[in-house]
């Protein structure tokens, strides 16, 4: 419950600090915060700590919560000039700070009233930070979109709880469980229901295809940290909710309704790499590249393996640290409506931007030695296992056409051009692209030491 706590303090203190007079301490306290939170987190993985029946904080929390505070402190690091340039600052603060807290909540969860708390506390605040441009107009349809369709996707959520109740007579994800083997017929079809509802919810909240359509105005329309906020920080949140929620019921899912999800897998591989192929403007394209990734991973969910709880954490680790990088780039070109041209002399100007974007989408695209060749093969790995090689397949095409479109943006940084940008990048943002590009080459000792540590300490009872 300490880090719960710690998040929520910290985003009080962003709220007064505007009367102490203590701004410039905000990002250094939020940062400070979320490396004391994943201190806590390595420090007691593979430990249980039961919050008042409503969340926990276990071993399947705690590798998440650290994927979390890694990708938020990197956030906060990356793009600290984005509440540097704008005027009022601790809000911004405040705003990321509770919905980290959302986050926290939503993959600690252990009751279902306490995972709509934290979908909410995690969603209105961005619904904020997407319009925070107040004059542009894009950014006004952006938040607009984003907290109508999220109002959408909540009621899904809300009923879909309320029919799982009705079967069940519980919110608790342990004692629903327990239940499923006995329920009378009509029970079983409540929760049939009741299961399919929440997971369109949660397909809204990943943006998966054919729930996908307000993801690109969206990510396009909010300011880039902001957007590099939504497809790190929430998704990471999401699919650890979503991965939880399934292991719980995956007992109840009858055949046909596990092929359906196994459609939705691969509507959003291909209908996202097909679009992702044919756009110009790099936001548009990073949003069907994040559907992509989400196809990707809600793949792994599904396969159903023993494993799933590790490979996510490893791929949600890789994908975040390669969105950052790209996003931070296109932050440093200072374009809101980039276009793939704006990347045109990149290499020649500014090498280490340059380098940073080609390992970024190299390892997106899955392309060895990188560290998202090794998560995207995993996940192909599990589909096999679990008998799914006609999904096997479609990975390794949606793959191929990604090499296509990421490949677009790298081959254009090698082009000579007049107007290239040529700012010189300040020390803290060099040395955040490398400590990102090492990253990429080594989050699999990473992941593996966190993984190993939640195994090495539930073999020994801490």
């Amino acid at each position: 419950m300490t880090e719960l706590i710690i998040l929520s303090l910290t985003g009080v203190a962003a709220l007064v600090s505007e009367f102490l007079n203590l701004r410039k301490m905000m990002l250094p306290l939020a940062i400070l915060a979320l490396l004391s939170v994943l201190g806590l987190s390595f420090l007691h993985i593979g430990s249980e700590e039961a919050i008042y029946g409503m969340a926990s904080l276990d071993s399947f929390s705690r590798p998440f919560l650290s994927v979390l505070c890694v990708l938020g402190i990197l956030w906060f690091w990356g793009f600290r000039r984005f509440f540097e340039d704008e005027k009022v600052t601790t809000d911004y603060f405040a705003l990321a700070l509770f919905s980290f807290a959302g986050a926290a909540c939503m993959v600690s969860y252990t009751n279902l009233a306490m995972l709509f708390l934290g979908v909410e506390i995690l969603s209105i605040p961005v619904y904020v930070l997407a319009g925070s441009r107040k004059s542009d107009v894009r950014g006004n349809e952006a938040a607009f979109k984003y907290f109508l369709l999220g109002a959408f996707s909540s009621g899904f959520l809300l009923f879909g709880i309320a029919l799982i109740y009705g079967a069940t007579g519980t919110f608790d994800l342990g004692e629903i469980t327990a239940k499923l083997a006995n329920l009378t017929p009509e029970n079983q079809s409540l929760i049939q229901i009741g299961f399919v509802l929440t997971v369109a919810a949660f397909a809204f909240k990943v943006a998966a295809a054919p729930f996908h359509f307000w993801a690109p105005d969206v990510y396009e329309g909010s300011p880039v940290p902001v957007t590099a906020y939504m497809v790190t920080v929430v998704k990471v949140a999401a699919f650890a909710a979503l991965l939880k929620f399934f292991h719980a019921f995956q007992g109840a899912v009858p055949q046909t309704v596990a092929w359906a999800i196994y459609g939705l897998c691969f509507l959003t591989l291909m209908v996202a790499n097909f679009i992702a192929a044919s756009q110009k403007n790099v936001k548009r394209l990073m949003a069907y590249s994040s559907i992509s990734h989400t196809g990707f991973m809600l793949t792994g969910i599904f396969s159903q393996q023993s494993d799933a709880q590790d490979l996510l954490v490893y791929y949600s680790l890789v994908y975040g640290i390669a969105s950052l990088t790209a996003f931070r780039v296109l932050w440093y070109l200072r374009n809101e409506v980039a276009d793939i041209q704006d990347f045109k002399g990149l290499l020649h100007t500014n090498q280490i931007a340059a380098v940073a974007v080609i390992m970024a989408m190299l390892s997106m695209a899955g392309i060895p030695p990188l560290a998202g060749f090794i998560a995207k093969y995993r996940v192909l790995a599990a589909a096999s296992a679990a008998g799914q090689g006609w999904l096997v397949v479609v990975g390794i095409l949606a793959s191929l056409l990604a090499i296509y479109y990421y490949f677009k943006i790298i081959i254009v940084m090698f082009e000579p051009s007049e107007t290239a940008p040529n700012r010189e990048l300040k020390l803290a943002d060099k040395v955040f692209l490398y400590v990102c590009c090492a990253l990429l080459l080594g989050a699999d000792g990473v992941a593996g030491g966190v993984i190993s540590r939640t195994q090495q300490s539930m073999a020994y009872g801490h």
